[in-house]
């Protein structure tokens, strides 16, 4: 087991969903420092929105994004950002064969937030960030993954 890096964090859709669903990850809602350095970016946060069928839910969310306003911690990708993804998703079709832009081109934006916020990047899908990462080093530019389901209290 883990325990979460020092540092700005960026919580994958991925983390919200199996909080959410389980309440499977109780750092998240137990360490306060942890929340007070996790950058929301509003691609998640779409993701999340998308998958909202409650009014509860909605309700929690909306809080969830208005407390990132407040603390300055919500992040949108700037137009160069959707533009880098773009070419990247095309460098990893080229890498790894057919990609459903679809399947994938949020997960860019996302590894891009993450690495422009110099963010560790906590997610359940490492193995598909780790393919990111690669194509983010090539570019010069480092993200740092970390699987959240190897992560304990500290």
């Amino acid at each position: 087991m883990k325990f979460l890096p020092a540092g700005k964090l960026l919580l994958d859709t991925s983390v919200y969903i199996r909080y959410a669903r389980e309440g499977a990850l109780g750092w998240i809602a137990d360490d306060r420092a942890a929340i007070k350095r996790t950058v929301l970016t509003v691609v998640v946060a779409a993701e999340l929105y998308a998958g909202v069928r409650h009014l509860e839910a909605k309700r929690h969310l909306d809080a969830l994004c208005r407390g990132h306003r407040t603390l300055g911690t919500l992040s949108c990708p700037e137009p160069e950002v959707w533009l880098e993804a773009g070419r990247m998703l095309g460098r990893y079709a080229r890498l790894y064969g057919s990609v459903r832009m679809a399947d994938h081109f949020r997960d860019g934006l996302i590894a891009l937030e993450a690495a422009k916020q110099r963010a560790t990047l906590v997610t359940e899908n490492a193995r598909d960030f780790s393919r990111w990462k690669m194509l983010l080093r090539a570019t010069g530019r480092a993200l740092v993954v970390l699987d959240s389901r190897t992560v304990t209290r500290s």
